[in-house]
């Protein structure tokens, strides 16, 4: 990661990094002539070229500056244009106030603890910077506690307006795509939703004051898609149950503040602030019992079991009163209810069992386990799964950090059953790095060895042997592909070697090999693609079709068929391979621009 200490930024002398994040890194920095700090953040190098990215970094300038009239949110003093970052050998960046303290973040996970007049004051400046936020029609949708700057005199301030998304502008992240931090984040957020507003910030900041007030965290798991899906479906334990002297009122806080149905949370900052701030008020609950009239009681009586009658407790006397028998028409109605609740019960177990007939059976298993599961773009869980459905089309997506995306479409009939076992490709495997460095070992050997035999005897043997060493090389290379043969990125780079050093017959010896030994998808897919490559369409479409028996949601292989109707002039067949390709995988501008030709 480069370092950009010592260099200038504008007016500004960087001094020393302050902070790290998946897209930017902030350092402190001192200005040349006045000697008062500020804080700059660069965009990471690794995102300097995508264009969304650098767009939503400049758009969260744009956001603080719209906000600066608030004391507890963070304030833009300058951003550098294009041209003066590329004077200045920078990526881009901006200038923003320095907050002299520690985030909330740190506070949480120190030894301190908060009192409640610290946890009062804290939110009550938090609640104030998202109100006017939302005032702004701003969404800020990454509140947590790392993101809240305590000054050394106490004061609260808000930053990190990276995600934040203007309610009346269209979304840059896009449909299904999730940003945020998973344990702060709210059910709609965890599910990709679009329509986020300011209750999910309510939400957040919810599971904040949670953490604050328990030492912990709502929801712990395993992987963030773990805890995605609790934020989803599981209910927090109540903080009196942790704490059990929080006051009652800031319980019910917490709890509303984080329900999972937005209607039912706090309905702005405001209301929510307004109830925080009753925290030294008598404590009503909400759910109140009705009051019970007992002027008109007598002294206590004791039943008779036997003769149904009451007699007083107080005294020996023979004071007695008949018990109150229900009326008949209670019973008759009593009897008529549990006749219609049995009617319905075998009802409902016959519907359930027709139901249980008629659906269909679907396993997904993941390897690794606990990706995240979406049917038709719904969020339904992380492997394994083993779900009955309806009989209908269902599009399968598996996400997992680390791992890339993967898409499949099925039409599924009633009681059919499909096991769907798929294994995740990691985004940068190791193994991929090693296959890339015996690629470029065997291209160094091949570069230095004669074009031909040496005419002298002598140094024939020498040739023989490095030619033994060449072939054994190339072995290898075909052994770490065979493990490899289902992941598009080996079979690519394998045949991109191929052209530059050997020829197509050692690839199609190779293809041959793989498919009569690992008969996958890929493996035929790749074959047939050397085929066209020889120009020999027929032998192409075959291995195609072999392809298609095994997998037909293979993205490489609904491409290639694309284009093998293209080259024999069907449209309308190219144009169903592609679009079905581009249905399972929409960021495709390539594909796009194809079909939007042929149109």
């Amino acid at each position: 990661m480069a370092d950009y200490c010592d260099k200038r930024a504008g007016n500004y002398t960087i001094l020393r990094k302050i902070g790290d994040g998946g897209f930017a890194t902030v350092y402190l920095a001192q200005h040349s002539v006045l000697e008062k700090k500020a804080a700059v953040k660069f965009l990471l190098e690794d995102w300097v070229d995508e264009a969304d990215v650098v767009a939503r970094f400049f758009d969260e300038a744009r956001t603080m500056e719209r906000l600066h009239d608030n004391p507890q949110i963070i304030k833009i003093i300058d951003i550098a244009t294009v041209e003066k970052c590329a004077e200045e050998g920078l990526p881009p960046y901006f200038i923003m106030e320095y907050v002299d303290g520690r985030s909330l973040e740190e506070f949480v996970k120190s030894d301190e603890s908060f009192t409640l007049e610290d946890i009062i004051k804290i939110m009550t400046c938090a609640l104030s910077a998202l109100q006017h936020c939302h005032n702004l029609g701003v969404v800020h949708r990454d509140v947590k506690p790392g993101n809240f700057m305590i000054t050394k005199s106490g004061d609260v301030k808000l930053t990190d307006f990276g995600i934040a998304k203007a309610t009346i502008n269209t979304s840059k992240t896009g449909e299904g795509l999730t940003l945020g931090s998973t344990d702060y984040m709210s059910p709609e957020q965890a599910l990709g939703k679009r329509d986020l507003d300011y209750r999910s910030d309510i939400y957040s900041l919810g599971v904040s004051l949670y953490q604050m007030v328990c030492d912990r965290l709502p929801f712990i798991g395993d992987s963030p898609n773990g805890v995605a899906l609790m934020h989803i479906q599981e209910k927090p334990v109540p903080p009196v149950e942790l704490i059990p002297d929080i006051p009652m009122r800031l319980n019910d806080i917490i709890v509303k503040a984080m329900a999972k149905e937005r209607e039912h949370r706090f309905q702005s900052c405001d209301e929510m602030l307004e109830e925080l701030q009753k925290l030294d008020q008598p404590y009503v609950p909400s759910v109140e019992m009705a009051a019970v009239d007992i002027t008109g009681m007598h002294d206590e009586l004791v039943e008779d079991h036997i003769t149904g009658l009451y007699s007083s407790s107080e005294s020996g006397a023979t004071t007695r009163k008949a018990a109150i028998k229900p009326p008949v028409a209670l019973i008759n109605m009593i009897r008529i209810v549990l006749i219609f609740i049995g009617f319905t019960i075998v009802f409902l177990m016959v519907f359930k069992g027709l139901n249980y007939m008629t659906r269909t059976h679907l396993v997904v298993n993941t390897y690794p386990q606990g990706a995240m599961i979406s049917l038709n773009k719904d969020l339904i869980g992380s492997s394994p799964v083993d779900l009955y459905l309806q009989p209908m089309g269902y599009l399968i997506n598996l996400s997992l950090p680390g791992y890339a995306t993967a898409s499949y479409y099925y039409n599924l009939a009633a009681r059919q059953t499909l096991e769907l076992n798929r294994k995740m490709f990691q985004l940068n495997p190791p193994a991929l790095r090693e296959f890339t460095k015996q690629m470029a070992q065997l291209g160094a050997i091949i570069a230095k060895m004669p074009g031909e035999p040496p005419k002298n005897h002598r140094d024939l043997p020498i040739y023989e042997e490095q030619l033994a060493g060449v072939e054994k090389a190339w072995e290898e290379l075909y052994e770490k592909l065979r493990t490899n043969s289902d992941d598009e990125r080996f079979n690519r780079d394998f045949i991109a070697f191929c052209l530059k050093y050997a020829d197509l017959k050692k690839a199609e010896s190779f293809y041959d090999r793989l498919v009569g030994e690992k008969p996958s998808a890929m493996a035929y897919a790749f074959a047939g693609n050397i085929r066209m490559r020889q120009r020999n369409p027929k032998d192409a479409l075959r291995l195609y079709m072999e392809a298609w028996t095994r997998d037909q949601n293979n993205i490489f292989l609904l491409n290639a068929l694309g284009d093998f109707f293209i080259a024999d002039k069907k449209a309308a067949q190219a144009k169903q391979y592609l679009e079905m390709s581009l249905f399972l995988y929409p960021e495709q501008d390539e594909i796009r621009k194809k079909l939007a030709e042929m149109n």
